[in-house]
């Protein structure tokens, strides 16, 4: 959650308040995924078969990188930066070992095994526990998604510091990283033909999951672009951002049927407080459409209309009294997310003055008729979805050499097939 400090002291009482710039920008502080302390090293496990000075050069940088993310990632006090250069100076590294072992599968015969542990970043903390795999894809997928959610986390802290626009583009990059693993690499893991227990993996290696933070990313990438909007000096476009925010709403609903329907297992794994925040994200989003819609239908000159709007906009703002009733979820109840009960009570006293302002002026000057409740038709049916993602691709490789001693090679087939199942093992855990 963003615990983001803005104000602007030269506010009139009569604009959108700061709290409403906070209540857009709330997001979820993910962690980075964590690989665990179990020695991995790639020089002894191809120490036979990669004597070549090239190869053996490469096996003691990935040794060294891989070293180097885990201390990233481990870290008191992680850096976005740090996490993210040390990930991507790691994948080339292992996608280069993950190739050589491909394109050589006679070759790739490994003196001692090689397994990798992770602990996942998007899983409850209270429940972490490290998941192995002997899988040399695995490690590049639990780097790749490492990358993204560096990502998300830069764009947290860019939303913190108050540089929405930057956060933004940090999730659309995210949204890229998340993309790739959905639709490019984690499909290519299943298509090797063998079973994957995916409750053996972390999320991070399911489909699903990584489909549906796509998604979430995109959103949360659209709440900066909204931000932004209201941080600019002069009165905004109200009918833009009432269009934004139905999207956002409209996005996060799309999210939580997503994982419902493609990725539950997934979704029970997830800390319950992130899904409370979603549900406070999708009740604010609507109390600020209304909000927007009202403030356009007053510059409109539809007074009546926009107090109707208005009205309505504290009601979606009120506390709900159930988990299945209309409203926001009471956020007291939840000690992570305590810290937005001033900005939610000064965005509700914020409508009610407002309120209290277009009323008077209706009774003394403009006399207009209000509706007991916003016609269904006056209300906007979509949201504008900006759906910003950037493009992500691995970086550039070329595979080193593998080689075993002369006479090594003198074994059965049945050998061969079961030294590259345990050896490679894309699909086994």
């Amino acid at each position: 959650m963003s615990d983001y400090l803005y104000k602007d002291p030269e506010k009139t009482k009569t604009d959108h308040p700061d709290s409403a710039i906070r209540l857009a920008a709330v997001v979820h502080r993910f962690r980075v995924p964590q690989p665990t302390t179990r020695k991995v090293s790639f020089f002894d496990a191809f120490y036979t078969t990669g004597k070549d000075a090239k190869t053996r050069r490469h096996m003691k940088q990935a040794d060294e990188a891989r070293r180097l993310l885990h201390e990233a990632c481990c870290a008191s006090k992680v850096s976005a930066e740090r996490v993210m250069e040390c990930a991507q100076r790691y994948e080339p590294l292992i996608n280069t070992i993950l190739l050589s072992c491909q394109i050589q599968p006679e070759q790739a015969r490994l003196d001692e095994k090689l397994v990798f542990e992770w602990v996942s970043g998007v899983e409850a903390s209270t429940q972490a526990q490290a998941f192995a795999s002997e899988a040399i894809l695995y490690d590049l997928c639990m780097t790749v998604a490492t990358t993204g959610l560096g990502q998300a986390l830069l764009a947290t802290e860019n939303s913190i510091a108050g540089d929405f626009a930057a956060s933004s583009r940090a999730y659309a990059i995210a949204a890229g990283v998340w993309a790739f693993l959905s639709d490019d690499l984690l499909p290519k893991w299943i298509a090797k033909g063998s079973s994957v227990d995916a409750t053996k993996l972390p999320s991070e290696c399911h489909g699903a999951m990584a489909k549906a933070l796509c998604l979430l990313f995109q959103t949360n990438g659209q709440q900066m672009a909204v931000a932004t909007l209201l941080m600019k000096p002069g009165t905004p476009n109200y009918s833009l951002l009432a269009k934004l925010c139905l999207g956002v709403q409209q996005q996060l609903d799309g999210f939580i049927a997503l994982l419902r329907r493609e990725a539950f297992d997934s979704m029970q794994r997830l800390d319950k407080d992130f899904m409370t925040l979603v549900a406070l994200q999708i009740a604010v989003h609507e109390g600020l459409t209304l909000y927007f819609q009202a403030r356009a239908c007053w510059e409109n000159q539809e007074y009546g209309l926009a107090i109707a709007f208005l009205s309505e906009a504290g009601i979606a703002m009120k506390t709900r009294s159930s988990i299945a009733s209309r409203g926001v979820p009471d956020v007291n109840r939840v000690v992570a997310l305590k810290a937005i009960q001033p900005d939610l009570e000064g965005f509700r006293n914020h409508i009610q003055f407002l309120l209290s302002c277009w009323e008077h002026d209706n009774q003394s000057v403009f006399f207009e008729a209000v509706p007991q409740s916003v016609p269904s038709g006056k209300k906007l049916a979509d949201g504008h979805c900006m759906n910003k993602k950037t493009l992500f691709e691995l970086q550039p490789i070329e595979p080193v050499l593998l080689k075993l001693p002369d006479g090594a090679l003198q074994r059965s087939d049945s050998d061969l097939a079961r030294e590259l199942q345990e050896q490679l093992n894309f699909g086994r855990n």
